[in-house]
């Protein structure tokens, strides 16, 4: 599938399962762009799991708000913030989506903690779907950029 036919298929919710992407565009100048999607898909059900309580896993909100130590983190903050995709407006988008969503994350846990099930729960609802179609998108615009440069 086309990853621009795919954001656009992208209502208000988070889509149940990325897109199997055409072969030309699962990977972008040293970035598995499908894994990167899959993993931060995959961040909305194990949030959602930890607060109705489908999961033991222990999420440590030290380490879900840092932005450089997922696959995408750190291509943006390597390879990539060393070659001339740094230069596009586009790659400063990204990277800020990205430090948002890492933020936002952090704090669905945090307010599961200290406010529970119900506050994270809408936090959930409130704007993960929005960040996390915030990085597939400015991912997207950045890839289009570069490819339309070459």
């Amino acid at each position: 599938m086309n990853l621009l036919d795919w954001l656009r298929s992208w209502g208000r919710k988070q889509p149940q399962e990325a897109p199997k992407l055409d072969e030309g565009e699962q990977h972008f100048l040293g970035l598995d762009v499908q894994a990167v999607i899959n993993a931060h898909l995959a961040w909305r059900k194990r949030l959602e799991d930890c607060i109705l309580g489908r999961s033991n896993e222990e999420l440590d909100i030290g380490v879900i708000m840092q932005d450089n130590q997922c696959l995408l983190g750190q291509w943006l903050y390597g390879q990539a913030a060393r070659s001339t995709l740094a230069l596009h407006p586009e790659f400063a988008t990204l990277r800020e989506a990205h430090r948002s969503f890492h933020l936002y994350a952090a704090r669905v846990v945090q307010t599961l903690r200290m406010r529970g099930v119900e506050a994270a729960q809408a936090m959930l609802e409130a704007d993960f779907d929005r960040l996390s179609k915030d990085i597939v998108f400015n991912l997207a615009a950045l890839v289009h950029k570069e490819r339309t440069l070459n």
